[in-house]
């Protein structure tokens, strides 16, 4: 089939689907899209939503945190009575209503069944109560995307991590602090894009090095600082004179980093070991395009954050992972799961389409909270046989009556779930995460924006030392005032101890503001078109033209660095 130029139903831009694009559709047996990919992408980060907790009594009876907000039109049970045996998901099913449009009946089962409090893998959950999207994890705080660390706080996307604190994107690693996008690291400190490197400091893009400070581009090097090499013993002097515990000597040494790193080459995207790969943050992937950061990937577009491969044959695809093959227009769906379209959090599964909350399971129909079952529509069971002939006929009637939403935009189908049926207003999600825009523009572009509460926040009872070393802990039981905010925040005892150890400041922000920071370090969601700065070829790239970076091709990149 040839390419084909369609208007985005949503913004109302054209958008072209490839020949490839209709292959994939017709082997899933979905219809092509009416939403751009901007947008369909968009509309699924409206979904994801962990990071901001709320304190609330549980439709269970108990009390306790919640991601879902306050006044929210959802039952909520603790995550133990959730995925105990003491009620039946099954009980809320429903007769389907022709007369009525799919998506109409699916969101008022959405809100009767009751959802967890959380989503983490609770029994594999020690002295963890404050994280989400986690599992197998031990005292840790505030972690989110997170899985098999032990003493971490304030992180986000992380994997196997000891004694690690405001790290983002970074996996096998352990005494870190301030770090994004880096695997394999030890003793590493407001440092990104570093692998198989240590006791590093201010750094960028470094791969088997140690004991350097301000550098960036470097391979398997040691005692440098802002590049240049140093003997060990002035490398020593020189580290005792910097002092990072003092948020003075910080800011003078990191105005001479971020210098040096405008001189310096920045490669186009970000990745290894790819063939036929066009985005960033991708590694160890295969035919791949128009996608942001996943590993061991193969034949996938239009898709972000699968940071757990393997994943194969997908479009579309927001976040998680491990082992998903022929998975489309989903979200937070994954470990071991084949067929999902249109899914929202589904663990183990095949054969779902617009289901959520659904694992262990195969051969569902817009349903909620089913586990370990087959052959369900809107949660009533159904034989094989009835099964089959009912979804065909609700496909069909989903084209013929379509679920209409405030912008006028009309779900048959082949869409995912409208963004209004969300339970997270935009600045609570991953939208607003990776696309911080203003309150103004959120309302103006049709989705919710949630206030804070209406509490005042209090003034700081205690004031943050410019030095580490002047710290007391008196500082445990005071309340700290956000430099940006203005939300209070407190430090826990972990956080400290760590703090002094690794002679590091006390953070000015809270933890919600330095993780947004860290979110901020990474380039966009989206590839640009501008010219290698040494060769001068065209080349796609997530640095925008306007950027003051010096971009290389990969090509030329490789040769004044590797």
């Amino acid at each position: 089939m040839d390419s084909e130029t369609k208007q985005c139903q949503n913004c109302k831009k054209d958008f072209t689907i490839e020949p490839d694009d209709f292959a994939f559709y017709e082997k899933i047996k979905v219809p092509s899209p009416t939403w751009c990919p901007d947008c369909r992408m968009m509309r699924r980060f409206i979904w994801a939503s962990n990071r901001i907790l709320y304190r609330q009594k549980f439709d269970s009876g108990e009390e306790g945190i919640t991601f879902y907000p306050l006044g929210n039109q959802h039952k909520i049970y603790s995550q133990e009575k959730w995925w105990s045996d003491d009620w039946d998901p099954k009980s809320y099913g429903k007769e389907y209503d022709f007369s009525k449009s799919f998506f109409e009946q699916w969101l008022d089962l959405f809100r009767e069944v009751p959802h967890p409090t959380l989503y983490t893998a609770h029994a594999t959950m020690i002295d963890s109560p404050y994280c989400n999207g986690a599992s197998e994890l031990k005292n840790c705080y505030l972690c989110f995307r997170s899985d098999y660390s032990e003493n971490c706080a304030y992180t986000n996307t992380m994997s196997r991590l000891k004694d690690c604190f405001d790290v983002a994107f970074i996996n096998d690693s352990e005494l870190c602090y301030e770090v994004v996008n880096s695997n394999k690291c030890y003793r590493a400190f407001w440092s990104q894009d570093c692998d198989d490197s240590h006791d590093i400091w201010f750094s960028k893009d470094l791969t088997g090095c140690f004991d350097c400070m301000g550098c960036i581009n470097l391979r398997n090097k040691q005692y440098h600082i802002l590049n240049q090499p140093y003997t060990k013993e002035e490398y020593a002097i020189k580290v005792k004179e910097l002092n990072f515990g003092s948020l003075e000597k910080i800011n003078d040494f990191r105005k001479k980093v971020q210098e040096l790193f405008l001189t310096q080459p920045r490669r186009q995207f970000h990745g290894r070991k790819n063939v036929n790969v066009v985005g960033d943050y991708i590694f160890n992937s295969k035919n791949v395009h128009d996608t942001y950061m996943g590993g061991n990937l193969e034949d996938v577009r239009y898709s972000q954050l699968l940071k757990s491969g393997p994943a194969r044959d997908a479009y579309d695809y927001t976040m998680f992972g491990m082992t998903s093959e022929l998975v489309y227009e989903s979200v937070w769906v994954g470990l071991t799961i084949r067929n999902i379209k249109f899914g929202f959090w589904n663990y183990g599964a095949h054969d779902l389409e617009y289901s959520f909350g659904c694992h262990g399971s195969g051969n569902l129909f817009g349903c909620v909270g089913i586990r370990n079952s087959e052959y369900c529509i809107l949660n009533k069971q159904y034989t094989k046989e009835e099964y089959l002939d009912l979804v065909e006929k609700i496909k069909k009637q989903m084209m013929d009556v379509p679920y209409v939403d405030l912008k006028k935009n009309e779900y048959r189908y082949g869409e995912f779930f409208p963004a209004e049926f969300s339970p997270w207003a935009y600045n609570e999600t991953s939208a607003y995460e990776f696309f911080p825009i203003s309150k103004e523009e959120v309302v103006n572009r049709g989705f919710v924006w949630r206030d804070d509460d209406s509490r005042g926040y209090e003034s700081a009872t205690v004031s943050v030392p410019d030095d580490i070393k002047d710290v007391t802990d008196e500082i445990l039981s005071g309340i700290l005032k956000c430099d940006i905010c203005g939300k209070n925040y407190k430090l826990i005892k972990m956080e400290l101890e760590f703090y002094r150890r690794m002679n590091v400041l006390i953070p000015r922000q809270c933890p919600l503001c330095r993780d947004r920071a860290r979110i901020g370090q990474l380039n966009p969601i989206k590839i640009f078109l501008r010219n290698c700065a040494k060769c001068n070829k065209e080349i796609e790239t997530s640095y925008a033209p306007d950027r003051p970076e010096i971009v290389y091709c990969e090509q030329c990149y490789q040769q004044e660095v590797a």
